[in-house]
């Protein structure tokens, strides 16, 4: 959605003046900078779901040739926003495309979370609020695409690969490591149920479950969750193995026609033969 931004903020509810007041001066900034080109809001405050202790999600794209330079700019122009603890910026993992995160925390709580990109290289989906288009060139999709089954079929292996690992650990009595294994492997599978339930951004897993259908996070994702005891730790996996094969037969039928089967079959079977082991 594109719209007129200094009005957009100013019908933001009053539990949000915080956000509003660091957002309207970002705006200030994008519009006194040639070198920035659009800014846009995504997430819960995009949607109108939220609360006085949400993030700011932002993307920004400047002119490409000037990424860099005006990255320096950005970074200093978000700690003038507030009452600045700390600023920090990075490099995403994973993420190809010419970039710079800056994340910043506020006395007050408040936080912004801003990714800087060339401006002639992101499209957007329609849960995105555009704040600022110079040029009025900002691509807005008018439904989210659909994830890719390669996309799929790489959740899908990461999961497994984080269960082989939790066994291993397990093996070992590391229950610290094995515990670290099922966060990942979880992790995961709240990418495919979200995959499953066609919901907007599942690369961004449990958070955009919650964000779009809060309603339908499936009840039995509580077995997954485990303390430190080993008998706890494999039980989870368990569970874990047991939910990414219901899920699988709910994805699109492209994407089950490259699932991992093999490798879901033989995890399966090899938790419990470390159940057996443990008795």
């Amino acid at each position: 959605m594109r719209v007129d931004g200094g009005a957009w903020l100013e019908q933001l509810p009053a539990e949000l003046a915080a956000q509003r007041r660091l957002l309207e001066r970002l705006l200030a900034v994008c519009e006194n900078d040639e070198g920035v080109r659009w800014l846009t809001v995504g997430c819960s405050l995009a949607r109108k779901a939220a609360d006085p202790l949400s993030d700011l999600d932002l993307a920004l794209g400047v002119t490409d040739e000037q990424l860099d330079t005006a990255c320096t700019r950005v970074r200093s122009a978000v700690e003038t926003l507030g009452d600045v603890v700390e600023s920090f910026a990075h490099q995403l993992p994973g993420i190809t495309l010419p970039h710079q995160r800056i994340f910043a925390q506020y006395a007050d709580r408040t936080q912004i979370d801003l990714v800087v990109v060339p401006a002639s290289q992101v499209t957007f989906s329609s849960a995105t609020v555009a704040l600022y288009d110079a040029d009025r060139r900002l691509v807005l999709q008018a439904k989210p695409s659909p994830t890719p089954p390669i996309k799929v079929r790489e959740w899908a292996f990461l999961a497994l690969c984080a269960l082989a690992d939790l066994g291993k650990y397990l093996r070992r009595r590391s229950p610290w490591e094995a515990m670290e294994r099922l966060h990942q492997a979880r992790g995961e599978l709240w990418k495919l149920i979200a995959v499953m339930l066609e919901v907007p951004d599942p690369q961004y897993g449990l958070t955009s479950l919650l964000d779009f259908a809060p309603d339908q996070v499936p009840a039995d994702m509580t077995t997954t969750v485990s303390d430190l005891q080993p008998d706890h730790l494999l039980a989870a996996a368990g569970h874990v193995a047991r939910l990414l094969g219901a899920t699988r037969l709910l994805l699109p039928e492209e994407a089950q026609a490259v699932f991992p089967d093999a490798m879901l079959q033989y995890i399966t079977e090899d938790l419990a033969s470390l159940e057996i082991l443990s008795t």
